[in-house]
């Protein structure tokens, strides 16, 4: 499936098949962080057969905006086909443009706040292979301890998840 490259302004000015791309094309990406009742979010482990950051530890949910789609799209599909989440309505949280040494990308970032005894999750075993649940300040010093375990740009995640979590307390 063919995906849009972007310009610095978030405008759509070629489409290219995945493949196809090369580091200097700007993808759209989305993130959503799941938090639960008491606090603790969700982080995801892709599958080892994924060609960037095989075995490594992410945000809940992550996924390249297709040709067509538009992030709120992209997210909501994203969360019900990776690990099973639907009727819940995700916030978007902030978008912002970064680089890696891999990729250069705009990620919007959504968050949702789940009752987790209530909703039953399944994993999108060829996306990804383990979920589970973890404090804010464990998941902040599991990466800080092993930052080898997370993808690329996870720095970015953590710090909305820090933002999203004291957001949520203050409700």
């Amino acid at each position: 499936m063919r995906i849009p490259i972007v310009n610095e302004q978030d405008e759509i000015i070629a489409y290219k098949e995945r493949e196809e791309t090369v580091r200097q094309d700007i993808r759209r990406i989305v993130s959503l962080n799941v938090f639960n009742e008491r606090g603790d979010v969700l982080i995801a482990k892709r599958h080892h057969n994924k060609k960037l950051d095989p075995d490594k530890w992410g945000p809940s949910v992550a996924g390249t905006v297709d040709e067509g789609y538009g992030y709120d799209d992209t997210v909501t599909t994203e969360a019900e086909e990776e690990i099973g989440l639907k009727d819940k309505e995700p916030i978007f949280f902030k978008k912002i443009f970064y680089e890696t040494p891999n990729a250069r990308r705009f990620l919007s970032a959504y968050y949702v706040t789940i009752n987790s005894a209530e909703i039953k999750m399944y994993l999108q075993e060829e996306e990804v292979c383990e979920i589970k649940w973890i404090t804010v300040s464990e998941l902040d010093a599991f990466c800080k301890e092993s930052p080898e375990n997370f993808v690329q740009g996870f720095h970015l995640t953590l710090e909305h998840i820090k933002e999203i979590s004291e957001k949520i307390i203050k409700k």
